[in-house]
């Protein structure tokens, strides 16, 4: 998240002139449009495209959705194909492409860079047999507009309402990455009926806005000079206030690993859900999952029969009974 990524790029010289800009755009911030705004701060959109599917072997399209306040969003809708091959027969993830099935994919990545350096992570879907239209929030990539909560929540329902309409026969999965994961709880809990969505997959989701930031900020002092300003981060959009009423089945998954969003956060916001909930416990740094074979084979799985399977490999499947959880941050 931002106020991590400022505590670990900046060198110590650097520390406090950069502290203190950012308490002086906290500042600013709340002057000009409230609290709210202060959620912009999660969001460090790019504009320059690293890649495109192309490069992955994969043929996409390029999709305009204008929102209900009237911004212009952009996506990639990637169909379910076959992509280019490698010489041995597989394509660039190392799998056998699958044929199309009858389920689609909404994908929001994380806070950083825009859909070209988080499409390596999802591209492997249309491979597996199942189309993904993978969406930059406003101020991302080819987006317009500056990208804040709740103002994204209009970028994802543009989306989800493009899927309906160009697919009203399909199943809709959301799939969330970090901060994507965050967006997609508060959006499936409110729009699940709306949308006809039939699942949800969270990876490394954090509990909450003002959580996560506390987090971010008690690893060095100088964060302190922040910490006033977390108090006043809204709260009635985080994850764990919403996770409840999501009533479709749900795959969270988390790395112990995590040096970024703490498992124990995943693990708060999997205690709060209801019904067909599976925990997948993942290895290695911050939403890697998907670079394990294994990991995209269960993912596929749960994706299209909306059912927790168990891995061969003994610690990645997480079969305890379900935690109570009392707080936004516990122990797992």
């Amino acid at each position: 998240m931002v106020f991590l990524n400022l505590l670990r790029t900046f060198g110590p010289r650097r520390w406090c002139r950069a502290l203190m800009m950012s308490v002086v755009l906290l500042a600013a911030s709340l002057l000009v449009s409230g609290c709210s705004s202060l959620t912009s701060l999660f969001f460090v959109p790019q504009t320059v495209w690293i890649r495109t599917p192309t490069e992955l072997g994969l043929d996409y399209e390029d999709v305009w959705l204008n929102t209900v306040d009237e911004v212009q969003v952009h996506g990639w809708w990637i169909p379910a194909q076959r992509p280019q091959l490698r010489e041995d027969g597989l394509d660039v993830w190392g799998q056998v492409p699958q044929p199309e099935q009858d389920t689609v994919v909404l994908y929001l990545h994380g806070n950083g860079e825009n859909i070209s350096s988080h499409i390596v992570s999802v591209g492997w879907l249309a491979s597996s047999g199942i189309g993904l239209l993978a969406l930059d929030y406003r101020g991302y990539g080819a987006s317009a507009g500056q990208a804040m909560v709740p103002a994204v929540f209009a970028d994802i329902e543009a989306a989800a309402h493009w899927l309906r309409q160009r697919f009203p026969d399909k199943r809709l999965v959301v799939l969330g990455q970090s901060l994507g994961a965050a967006l997609a709880v508060p959006f499936v809990a409110k729009a699940q009926d709306v949308y006809g969505i039939d699942a949800l997959v969270l990876e490394a989701p954090f509990s909450g806005y003002g959580t996560i930031a506390r987090e971010a900020l008690s690893h060095s002092w100088l964060g302190w000079l922040l910490w006033p300003f977390i108090w006043l981060l809204p709260g009635q959009w985080d994850p764990l206030r919403h996770a409840g009423d999501i009533h479709v089945p749900v795959l969270v998954m988390h790395s112990r690993d995590d040096g970024l969003i703490p498992a124990e956060q995943g693990r708060a916001v999997f205690g709060q859900l209801h019904g067909t909930d599976c925990w997948l416990w993942l290895q290695g740094p911050h939403v890697a999952g998907f670079a394990s074979t294994e990991v995209r084979d269960q993912a596929r799985s749960f994706i299209l029969s909306n059912a927790c399977q168990t891995f061969t490999r003994q610690g990645l499947l997480d079969t305890m009974p379900r935690l109570s959880f009392s707080g936004v941050a516990v122990q797992g």
